[in-house]
């Protein structure tokens, strides 16, 4: 868990920047406009009023998504780890196949023991085409999550290309949905396509 929020705060650090020089340059310049001999004091106070308001916005925003994070690993039975900061979440499999065998026919396949996964559920097929398939997974610690699969076939062995992200794309941290979903869903792709490579 601690490892998660220490990654977390890297994540966040360029938006925490931001708020300290903003809150400490617009405190710095209404003192400087009141007074302005004073300017020295001012710009003092409004680097510790920026500092104080990077600290929190770190505390609080990286503290909210390792709770989420916390539970959406425990609805999915899985262990937080700190790649469940990392937005997108991103995996590749290489799966040897039978010579011949079609990327349709593996994206086929893995459709297929997406839709019989528990949890987490599919909302949508967004997309189901020659080798790729992109879903939507509703609400995953109250974030949406889109899922695209990737596969490419040569000769006798299978690529497969998983990316997992919130669907609002603005997001930098999803409190591990995106990990979660990713996380939940690969070794069911890795069975179908070892399952498929027999058939």
């Amino acid at each position: 868990m601690f490892s998660y929020w220490l990654a977390a705060v890297r994540r966040s650090a360029p938006a925490a920047a931001a708020v300290t020089l903003l809150l400490g340059g617009f405190v710095a310049g209404a003192l400087t406009v009141d007074a302005p001999a004073d300017w020295a004091a001012a710009l003092l106070r409004g680097v510790g009023v920026g500092a104080v308001a990077g600290v929190v916005f770190v505390c609080v925003v990286n503290t909210s998504s390792t709770f989420h994070a916390v539970r959406a690993a425990t609805r999915h039975g899985l262990t937080l780890d700190a790649r469940a900061a990392d937005v997108p979440s991103v995996r590749r499999l290489d799966v040897p196949v039978a010579p011949g065998t079609t990327a349709y026919r593996l994206t086929d396949a893995v459709l297929h023991a997406l839709k019989q996964v528990p949890a987490p559920r599919i909302g949508d097929v967004t997309e189901f085409t020659h080798g790729r398939l992109a879903l939507t997974y509703g609400s995953v610690g109250g974030v949406d999550v889109a899922l695209r699969v990737t596969v490419t076939t040569r000769g006798g062995s299978a690529c497969v290309d998983m990316e997992a992200r919130p669907v609002s794309r603005w997001k930098k941290l999803d409190g591990g949905a995106s990990w979660a979903v990713l996380t939940a869903t690969e070794p069911v792709v890795r069975q179908a396509l070892l399952e498929e490579a027999v058939a």
